[in-house]
């Protein structure tokens, strides 16, 4: 049996080489009893300002269940960890399929549910409508400096989905055991030792990249094919089966079982799939504005005294309030040291986003504040009413932004009192940036309940509201509108065919959605290993 001994106070500048020696004076046993011993989770601690330290966890085992007992009686932080169950198949592989399984979406779903077909022995043809990584970076940086966008190799479409342009954060509420897995995989793929351990793991988008690379390196290993500007337009189903899959160009790719991993900006793709019969319902999701702020700022707001020591990371926070009308207002993907970002996947449309690289070096510090919505704000009886919604927000803001691509942007004081102000800043990755009156793109009700819920988060953290504070719009792709009904992974009504990820409304982040991917695809492999 494991003991996990979680809460160990030391200081930041700690040395790990001195963490065996101080649990083995925390638990008073003799180091030759202890069979196997490993840092597990690094926190921090900064609720006493300008005295922040580390917070460890350690699994240990002990030569004898009398020891465990002795521990447990004497530390009031250990328990007992049973095995960790065992999410994959027992049988390590399944008989080769006659007709290759198809993989639609090569975001986190998609290359995770993809992995685990080609390890498991049923090598997938992987279809992406966008670029590989390399070439959607170029794409993606020259619609920033100019606005040519490519509407199927952008922020959202292409070889890593839209996590590849995000903070990269892999912290999830889902307390599936593939957790600890996925990570593991982006540890080892992005090159980012130790990744697993931290409290709050995160990538970076500048290592993102680094892991599609070596994702499609292992893939293509395991006899996995994989191929780039490749639309799905139609899915042919016959008796409610799926039969194939049609591309843009008209080629038909004979299909059985079809892991569908399309994203939350694939609305075209959505609605063909509602009109070829797939069972969709409208669900709530958020919108709102970006706020960015010096990153010195929240430091100091965060940190005390302590802001700016050596081993201090670039501060973050997690705001939520609920307004008078009901609503929930709340923080929503906070990117410290990071930056605001065009996230445009086609003309006409200005929603924002936030990003950083590993190092989160920027200066800068920013994050969604959304409220929710639901269908008493978007129109009830139409499963895309929620899509339409979304659409007329990010139309507006791409009016207020003076078309082109700029992204509008408010001073937050301004927003709050409605004084016109100067922008403290005023850059982001974007054609440009144009000051503008952000009232208006949200409806009003939402719009007051994003100003209540500010007022309180400034109660909360002492100095955000500030003059130096920037709001830019809109912030509405936070998770899709829409969800695709499924039974134990399949598509209710459409047998083969496995909707995940957040595109399927199954999912929300990076570690969720490859979650969601991996457990389709251990699916179709169960129907494999019955039909084999």
């Amino acid at each position: 049996m494991t003991i996990r001994i979680s809460d160990i106070r030391v200081p930041l500048e700690f040395p790990e080489k001195d963490l065996f020696p101080r649990v083995l004076a925390i638990i008073g046993i003799p180091g030759e009893e202890v069979e196997r011993f490993s840092l597990v989770r690094r926190g921090l601690d900064a609720r006493r300002k300008g005295e922040i330290r580390s917070v460890l966890t350690v699994e240990v085992s002990l030569r004898s269940p009398e020891l465990d007992d002795l521990v447990c009686s004497r530390v009031p932080s250990a328990r007992r960890i049973p095995p960790a169950p065992d999410p994959f198949l027992r049988e390590k592989s399944v008989p080769p399929p006659t007709v290759r399984p198809v993989v639609v979406g090569a975001g986190p779903a998609g290359l995770f549910g993809a992995l685990t077909l080609a390890r498991f022995g049923a090598p997938p043809l992987l279809l992406e409508r966008g670029r590989p990584v390399e070439e959607r970076s170029l794409h993606v940086a020259a619609f920033w400096k100019s606005g040519t966008i490519d509407p199927n190799s952008n922020v959202q479409f292409g070889e890593g989905g839209a996590g590849t342009f995000s903070d990269g954060k892999l912290t999830t509420r889902i307390g599936d055991p593939l957790v600890a897995h996925v990570i593991g995989v982006f540890e080892e793929f992005a090159g980012l030792p130790g990744l697993r351990v931290e409290a709050r793991p995160h990538v970076g988008s500048d290592r993102l990249k680094g892991f599609c690379l070596r994702m499609r390196e292992e893939l293509l290993s395991l006899g996995a094919e994989i191929r780039y500007g490749s639309r799905v337009d139609a899915v042919d189903a016959a008796e409610g089966r799926v039969r194939a899959v049609r591309l843009e160009g008209g080629e038909e790719i004979p299909c059985r079982h079809l892991l569908l991993a399309i994203g939350h900006s694939a609305r075209d793709t959505a609605r063909m799939l509602l009109s070829a019969g797939v069972k969709m319902s409208p669900k709530p999701f958020a919108v709102g504005f970006r706020v960015e702020h010096p990153q010195e700022l929240i430091d100091r707001i965060q940190y005390g005294k302590a802001a700016g020591r050596p081993g201090v990371p670039p501060a973050d926070y997690r705001l939520a309030a609920r307004a008078p009308s009901g609503r929930g207002v709340y923080s929503f993907c906070m990117c410290p040291g990071g930056e605001v970002m065009a996230a445009s996947s086609g003309p006409g449309e200005m929603p924002v986003n936030g990003m950083s690289a590993n190092a989160r070096g920027s200066g800068r510090a920013n994050s969604g504040i959304v409220a929710t919505v639901s269908a008493a704000d978007f129109g009830e009886g139409d499963v895309f009413a929620g899509v339409r919604f979304q659409e007329a927000l990010e139309a507006r803001a791409f009016r207020k932004g003076g078309e082109g691509f700029g992204i509008p942007a408010m001073n937050l004081m301004g927003f709050l009192d409605g004084k016109a102000r100067n922008l403290s800043r005023g850059r982001a990755l974007a054609p440009r940036v144009a000051r503008a009156n952000l009232s208006g793109i949200l409806p009003t009700g939402v719009e007051e309940d994003l100003r209540f819920g500010l007022l309180r988060f400034g109660e909360t953290l002492r100095g955000f509201l500030t003059q130096e504070g920037t709001l830019y719009a809109v912030e509405s792709r936070t998770s899709s509108p829409v969800r695709m009904e499924r039974e134990n992974y399949e598509s209710v009504g459409m047998k083969g065919l496995y909707p995940v990820g957040e595109g399927a409304g199954h999912a929300g982040g990076i570690v969720s959605s490859a979650v969601d991917g991996i457990r389709g695809a251990l699916r179709i492999l169960e129907k494999l290993s019955e039909s084999g």
